[in-house]
């Protein structure tokens, strides 16, 4: 392809950290993904990625025999508008998806997110309010949605985000490249400020608050709860003493972590919320917390951040 189209560069990656690394260094306009790779958990990360610069993808199967990745996963089933190559197709039907693709219109440029060197306001500084938000399975996309629509001067949030271990400074870095808050990775002994997101994914200690004062971030080995480090359970339950100042809500996900934890929050207090199961990429997270009583309401995605952000004024 180099040859067809001059002056193009091409990256090649084995394996999807190094992919991702690549992508997020050099930007592509458009990548051809191995089916193999669209159907590991953390290819979330990478759509998200590919979302957020406006990357186009093909998946390149191995046989024409072989079953798609988004006819198994949840993630790719939900409208990715991804088509399918295999490897024996002739090279002029790869350089037909890729003229297809890189000559579809594509998105404006998008302002830069906040306002540089922009503070919080004495409002925001002065609210005691803490939003909490656990996730998984779908839950890159989610959060994405969700902190893009945060102002710059957000109540502080702690976020529990189910993903492989080396995929967590990735998530914190797409993150902060997108939303006009100040993201950051989880980090023991941090304190709290308003206008700033606090990220514990990929890490191996559990997040949750201390209870010295001003409020800081403790992060604390330990075994697996409600099968994950880190746990939301971890970080809600953690927040009980506090319940009248926090807002908090589970999305996306497989399994049952928060839901225990998000109950304990509304019994102290808190203002809780689960995911509907309509934009749920997977209804289980929230479904364990919708079917307890522990979420209040149940919220559609494209409205959870201002969901949260008014019932934090409150």
């Amino acid at each position: 392809m180099e040859t067809a189209y001059p002056g193009m560069k091409v990256l090649l990656a084995n394996n999807l950290m190094m992919a991702y690394n690549q992508a997020e260094a050099a930007q592509p306009a458009f990548a051809f993904v191995e089916d193999g790779f669209s159907k590991l958990p953390e290819f979330e990360m990478m759509m998200a990625l590919f979302s957020a610069m406006d990357t186009r993808w093909v998946a390149v199967m191995d046989s024409q025999a072989a079953t798609p990745a988004r006819k198994s996963s949840p993630l790719l089933d939900v409208g990715a508008g991804i088509f399918e190559l295999t490897k024996a197709d002739h090279p002029s039907q790869f350089a037909q998806y890729f003229d297809m693709m890189i000559n579809a219109p594509r998105r404006s440029a998008r302002a830069a997110p906040g306002i540089a060197g922009a503070r919080p306001s004495a409002a925001a500084a002065a609210s005691k309010k803490l939003i909490l938000i656990g996730s998984s399975t779908g839950g890159v996309e989610a959060l994405r949605s969700i902190l893009v629509g945060f102002p710059f001067d957000c109540p502080p949030t702690l976020i529990v985000q189910h993903t492989g271990r080396n995929f967590g400074s990735g998530l914190v870095s797409l993150l902060d490249r997108l939303c006009p808050a100040r993201v950051r990775a989880a980090e023991d002994g941090t304190a709290l400020e308003p206008g700033h997101v606090y990220v514990a994914a990929g890490q191996r200690r559990h997040m949750g608050l201390s209870s010295r004062k001003p409020l800081r971030l403790r992060m604390k080995d330990g075994p697996d709860i409600s099968g994950h480090t880190p746990s939301v359970d971890a970080l809600f339950t953690s927040a009980v003493p506090y319940g009248k100042d926090v807002v908090a809500t589970i999305l996306t996900g497989m399994g049952h972590d928060g839901a225990q934890g998000l109950l304990e929050l509304r019994k102290a207090g808190a203002k809780t919320f689960a995911q509907d199961e309509k934009s749920s990429v997977v209804y289980g997270m929230p479904r364990v917390a919708w079917d307890i009583g522990a979420a209040q309401q149940q919220v559609p995605l494209p409205r959870m951040a201002s969901t949260l952000l008014q019932a934090s004024k409150a």
